[in-house]
């Protein structure tokens, strides 16, 4: 499967939009996806509508971000004038359907989500910052033209769990208590920072803080924290030193249990080792993932202990041993982190799940990462954060 290449419009003026167009751009790529973003490819002094052209012209797809202040540029005159009106109107000018335009709605307000020249388009909304990975996760099968799976018949819920099957109840309680409960009875005794540099001894404690249930009928009150946020719901031990968290298979180096402030400010922090490349990949793509995430990445699927390509695993069959094999019933995605890689384990209601600090988190995870800061500088900034509310 061939990997799609995106550009990515949006409008400049709103710093909280900017932030979160950066966070879509480190997931897509993080997902296989290239990405064309002036925030990392445009040099100071570029010509930015010839930047635009050829990112229109080589890209596959163009993701336009459509917020209020975006709509409204361009729907003035004839569309918004400079960038917005270039970017919006070049498939009409083109006259071509290479170029697919997908409207990426965040946060409209009016009743037309998107601009005039997008109406009638179908979108995606992102508005729902608590539903963004499913909301990625509809893109990203747009983007690789792999059909999400069939509804189901009418009158039957896609989310009935047979009875004895049934998730228990958290009856009420929030992710910060829960959270704060699990972490006294895993690492009993710690106030501020504790380390655990002993890789086993780490994994024993992970174990202890995921055993179940920790995934409930109403939430999922534990969730990671990095270039990317999802919830955890699934935990195993691999080997004395290496976990697998949901996707992600991690050799711990250490783990970090802060305990610094108020009982929702606490949260665990995790180095982890490179692991081994699945060989599927161009290592020369190392260095450019490193220099925009801070770390490098590869997906693959497994299926009966053995490593398939990411595209064979969407196409739910491999070639094994020379012949095509149907892998779809039996195969699980995996993440394999082949550089050194940190993140957060923190409640859904931790400060830390603060879109206005999501770029300053990243950066100095990868300070952290790279020893040119400290967890304490870290855990510093946390404090700072304010608590959630509930609305």
């Amino acid at each position: 499967m061939q990997t799609p290449k995106v550009f990515i419009s949006y409008s400049h003026d709103n710093e909280k939009h900017r932030d979160w167009v950066y966070r879509l751009a480190c997931r897509l790529v993080e997902s296989g996806v290239e990405v064309v973003l002036d925030q990392w490819d445009i040099q100071l002094g570029s010509n930015i509508l010839a930047f635009m052209e050829k990112g229109l012209t080589n890209s596959d797809r163009v993701l336009v971000v459509c917020t209020d202040n975006y709509n409204k540029k361009s729907n003035e005159g004839l569309g918004g004038v400079g960038y917005e009106k270039n970017i919006l109107t070049a498939e009409l000018f083109s006259g071509q359907d290479t170029i697919k335009f997908i409207p990426c709605v965040r946060g409209v307000t009016t009743r037309a989500k998107t601009p005039v020249c997008l109406g009638g388009r179908a979108y995606i909304d992102f508005t729902d910052d608590a539903g963004f990975e499913a909301t990625l996760k509809q893109l990203l099968h747009e983007l690789f033209g792999v059909p999400l799976k069939p509804k189901p018949a009418l009158g039957k819920s896609p989310f009935a769990v047979p009875e004895e099957d049934a998730l228990p109840s958290i009856h009420g309680e929030s992710s910060t208590v829960f959270f704060s409960n699990r972490f006294s009875d895993s690492f009993p005794g710690v106030r501020g920072i504790h380390w655990f540099r002993d890789p086993y001894e780490a994994v024993k404690r992970l174990k202890l803080f995921f055993r179940a249930p920790f995934v409930f009928q109403e939430s999922i009150p534990i969730w990671w924290w990095r270039s990317g946020d999802m919830h955890i719901d699934h935990f195993e031990v691999l080997s004395p030193d290496t976990v697998l968290l949901d996707h992600q298979e991690l050799i711990v180096e250490e783990l970090a249990a802060v305990n610094a402030g108020a009982y929702y400010q606490s949260f665990l922090y995790i180095k982890t080792k490179p692991s081994q490349p699945t060989g599927f990949y161009d290592p020369s793509s190392v260095p450019a993932q490193v220099e925009h995430l801070g770390y490098a990445r590869e997906e693959f699927g497994l299926f009966r202990g053995r490593t398939v390509s990411r595209a064979e695993y969407d196409d739910g069959s491999a070639v094994i041993d020379g012949e095509v094999v149907n892998i779809n019933r039996e195969s699980q995605l995996r993440v394999r982190y082949v550089t050194p890689y940190n993140l957060l384990i923190a409640p859904l209601d931790s400060p830390i799940n603060n879109n206005r600090f999501d770029r300053q988190r990243n950066e100095m995870l990868n300070a952290v990462l790279k020893g040119e800061a400290s967890l304490e500088t870290l855990v510093g900034a946390i404090l700072q954060l304010p608590k959630r509310s509930r609305t």
